[in-house]
């Protein structure tokens, strides 16, 4: 019997990642309405680099963007796809205190559970979004390969997770504010002074925060300080940086950190979901770290 591993579109795991890397990992798509534009995320979008650029553009213009949940009947309709081939099913969701999408996955393993005499599938809260998710989602098919029995993986994921860092820099906090996650008094003093928000995940499986800078200068140095304290050097990892249309900047912190000798550092575009709540310009790193939440 084999194990599937499945996440959300938030992983931040493009079809072209999958590929370069050799990942069996199946990604679940996700609506995105763009203006009066719906599409799936990531069948829609070939090119992830082009795509952002017009996607962040019009953004900072005012379109207005949604973003919808993966649903339990698509999140039902997938788990039973992999279990009719006779494959388990260890499934990564975005954090379940910022969206309902874990919720969704939760009712879809019950349903499908339920007909079966042992666990088929397991869904695992991330705690996180984007690479944070992806990271995790990798790792669960690197212990595949190593033949890891089902409820071996889901045990180590489920403690692996709380080592797992997220975090960003937004660069206009009008964003949060939709989200409500700061005050619109906060957040008009914020952008008046330059003042960069400094934001992690938290151990409530929410967007923690973490700090302010005055500069996105200022703001990238203090991320990097921030990696270079918590990360976890005994160990061979990638770091994964993403940027919401950003580059130069995605650029500046990972030479930071090759300057503290921190090595294997990839850089990606963000993944356009979560990056509808954070907004242009935004910057994230995520990596392993030496102690848990």
């Amino acid at each position: 019997m084999k194990i599937t591993i499945i996440a959300d579109a938030v992983s931040n795991l493009y079809k072209s990642i999958i590929k370069d890397k050799n990942l069996e990992i199946r990604v679940l798509n996700q609506h995105l309405q763009i203006g009066k534009e719906s599409l799936l995320v990531y069948q829609d979008i070939d090119n992830v680099n082009e795509f952002s650029k017009d996607y962040y553009q019009k953004m900072a213009s005012g379109v207005e963007i949604k973003t919808s949940l993966v649903s339990p009947g698509e999140y039902e309709e997938a788990f039973l796809e992999e279990v009719k081939k006779g494959n388990k099913v260890i499934c990564f969701t975005m954090a379940q205190g910022i969206s309902g999408t874990y919720n969704s996955a939760c009712l879809a393993r019950d349903m499908v559970n339920e007909n079966y005499p042992e666990k088929m599938v397991e869904v695992i809260d991330s705690m996180t979004a984007g690479f944070g998710e992806g990271l995790q989602a990798i790792h669960a098919y690197e212990l595949v390969k190593e033949g890891k029995s089902f409820d071996d993986i889901i045990k180590e994921c489920e403690e692996f997770k709380h080592f797992v860092r997220s975090d960003f820099i937004v660069d206009d906090v009008r964003y949060l504010i939709k989200t409500g996650r700061i005050s619109k008094t906060v957040a008009r003093f914020v952008r008046f002074l330059n003042i960069k928000a400094i934001l992690k995940r938290s151990d409530a499986s929410k967007i923690a925060f973490g700090g302010t800078a005055l500069g996105k200068a200022k703001a990238i140095k203090s991320l990097s300080k921030i990696v270079i304290e918590n990360i976890n050097n005994d160990i061979e990892q990638t770091v994964y940086i993403t940027h919401c249309n950003c580059l130069s900047d995605a650029e500046e912190l990972k030479n930071k950190l090759l300057e503290a000798n921190i090595k294997n550092i990839e850089i990606y575009d963000y993944d356009v979901i979560s990056a509808a709540h954070i907004g242009p310009n935004s910057l994230a790193v995520f990596y392993v770290a030496k102690e848990a939440y």
